[in-house]
């Protein structure tokens, strides 16, 4: 019977915590962790699969090589140690489970943020280059109609020469001769616009907007050039002249107040060749600047299913920007042929 009896108090014990055991583990870590259970996902039960049967084998080697009675007594405090090792554990891989969801929202965010900031950055440069154009364009445009202007002064001062009107002549000489500067300081500006365009094509990820200006309309503007050299002669007629060379020497010091020349006579003797360079300048910038867009494109392509949201989405705004640049570069050409077909030969 005494045997009977502690082989029945053994049995109860393994079934208590060989079976039982698991349960409360479990089931305490549950009440524990009831309000962090999406924490808990994928973490406290793959550990209680490997705690579970290590306690299994403990309750099992007490059983079969300690009293009962010792079992009974050490038992519930295997148990609970177990519990709170559990527990403890499960927590600390919650907390850092919970840690590395942080850290990896924050890395989206800033991957995000960068992301965005570059996108507006990229935007930005697109912005920048098309004002750059449009800039260009107006400027581009500015030139015929100051060009035909100072072709006029230069009309009547032939007129006022041959009238023997002294003043009226180098009045008019004067403002042909800021006209010219100021097409000048136009070329020039145009010319800073394109080094400005190429240093932005090569920030820019995207395929880039159009500059509005090709390398043959840049060489049109060697009109400009040409009435600089009709000026040239005029004067040179004129100062061959004593009494109009008198008037000349009271107004040569007369400021132009033109970026690139201090006064009337610094005009007269630089004015064709500070256009012509000027015009050479942009040329080999506007040349530069096509080189760098074919590079750019070049890189583009390599990567063009990264753009191709973007570049769709530009395509329509672009075909009408370039399509109306075009038309307005035409009108502009049409009317340098006109000052030049309809130019004066020099005396």
């Amino acid at each position: 019977m005494i045997g009977g009896s502690k082989t029945s108090i053994g049995t109860v014990v393994a079934v208590y915590y060989l079976y039982l055991l698991p349960v409360l583990v479990w089931g305490t870590i549950l009440v524990a962790d009831l309000v962090r259970s999406e924490e808990l996902e994928g973490l406290g039960w793959d550990f209680l699969l490997v705690l579970c049967p290590a306690v299994n084998w403990l309750a099992l080697l007490g059983l079969l090589f300690g009293s009962s009675e010792g079992y009974r007594a050490v038992g519930p405090l295997l148990c609970w140690v177990v519990v709170g090792v559990g527990i403890t554990v499960v927590k600390a891989l919650a907390e850092r489970r919970a840690a590395d969801e942080t850290r990896r929202q924050a890395a989206e965010a800033a991957a995000e943020a960068r992301r965005q900031r570059h996108k507006e950055e990229q935007q930005g440069y697109r912005n920048q280059m098309m004002a750059l154009g449009e800039q260009s364009l107006v400027l581009f445009e500015s030139v015929p109609n100051e060009l035909r202007s100072a072709e006029g002064y230069l009309d009547q001062a032939e007129a006022d020469f041959a009238d023997r009107a002294f003043v009226p002549f180098w009045d008019c000489i004067e403002n042909a001769a800021r006209l010219l500067a100021r097409i000048d300081e136009r070329v020039r500006q145009i010319k800073g616009n394109s080094d400005r365009y190429s240093r932005l094509i090569q920030k820019y990820d995207n395929v880039p907007p159009s500059f509005p200006l090709a390398h043959e309309s840049v060489t049109k503007l060697a009109v400009a050039g040409t009435s600089a050299e009709r000026m040239q002669a005029i004067v040179r007629k004129a100062q061959r002249d004593f009494q109009f060379a008198r008037i000349y020497v009271q107004c040569k010091t007369n400021q132009i107040l033109v970026a690139g020349f201090t006064n009337l006579a610094q005009g007269l003797k630089d004015m064709t060749w500070q256009i012509t360079a000027s015009i050479d300048d942009l040329a080999r910038s506007v040349d530069g600047m096509a080189s760098t867009l074919d590079e750019s494109l070049r890189a583009i392509h390599s990567r063009v299913g990264d753009i191709a949201e973007t570049a769709s989405r530009h395509a329509d705004e672009a075909s009408k920007a370039v399509s109306e640049a075009a038309a307005r570069e035409r009108r502009v050409l049409e009317m340098l042929d006109n000052i030049q077909r309809g130019r004066r030969p020099f005396p």
